[in-house]
């Protein structure tokens, strides 16, 4: 199991707490979407997923940027 972290902030930079975060993992065989997580009170949300790649994060169910995973991420909405 590997883990990813992602910090969404407002862009005012304040914490955005309880926003929804998703990866969307490439692969034809190991790809897939990950369950949805909610950030904390800091606006950090950690994701579990099986592979490893290139993901797409989603925020609020928009695509907001492209990391490799494991990793970690800043998101401002």
């Amino acid at each position: 199991m590997y883990y990813t972290k992602v910090i969404v902030q407002h862009s005012s930079g304040s914490k955005a707490e309880g926003v929804k975060v998703a990866l969307s993992i490439s692969g034809i065989m190991s790809g897939g979407v990950t369950q949805n997580v909610y950030t904390d009170r800091h606006g950090v949300a950690i994701i579990p997923h099986e592979s490893r790649g290139s993901a797409k994060v989603m925020v609020k169910g928009t695509t907001r940027t492209t990391i490799q995973v494991p990793g970690e991420t800043v998101v401002f909405i």
